[in-house]
């Protein structure tokens, strides 16, 4: 290799004491460089390599401690959401079964209510029925002593009044059984 030729110039302008101590210059400069760069490796280099690794697997251990937290919570708002659903249907399940409650009770109330109206309808048939018959037979009495106050009025004779009762109880019932 060959020393290009300013660097031969320049070399041959300086004086072989100066060269000679510009170069062990340049070797005490070297050494210490080399020197100050192993003191360097060994007490701030490697320590601080060794406290960015230390640091870099912490993190990646929170890091995989979060993602399997992530994982858990997922794994937890899965269930809650599944629990929350099964919670819904089955509000609406009793919903609808104290709705079909309500309906059956509504329809046995109302049916026991349309029985008793109907036992009370036909209690007050049978007392108006009753009443009737009684203002029947009252009437027919009534009418009977009218009857027969009139015949002898008018026939201006006096028969037998029990007969004569007899005559128009006979003539009223059939008048009644007619009508009805």
């Amino acid at each position: 290799m060959q020393i290009p030729e300013p660097v031969v110039v320049f070399l041959a302008l300086i004086p072989p004491e100066d060269l000679a101590k510009y170069i062990v210059t340049a070797l005490f400069t070297i050494v210490n460089l080399l020197v100050t760069y192993l003191v360097l490796k060994k007490f701030l280099f490697t320590p601080a390599i060794n406290f960015i690794h230390k640091r870099q697997a912490t993190i990646e251990n929170d890091l995989k401690t979060a993602k399997e937290t992530n994982r858990a919570a997922e794994v937890k708002l899965t269930e809650a959401t599944a629990r929350i659903e099964t919670s819904v249907r089955e509000a609406s399940a009793i919903v609808n079964d104290a709705k079909k409650q309500a309906e059956l009770q509504s329809d046995a109330m109302i049916s026991d209510a349309k029985r008793e109206a109907s036992a009370i309808i036909a209690r007050a048939d049978t007392d108006i029925d009753r009443l009737r018959t009684t203002m029947m037979e009252g009437m027919r009495d009534d009418v009977a002593d009218l009857a027969v106050s009139i015949a002898s009025r008018v026939i201006k004779q006096t028969i037998d009044e029990k007969k004569q009762r007899e005559l128009v109880d006979q003539f009223i019932g059939e008048e009644m059984k007619g009508k009805e």
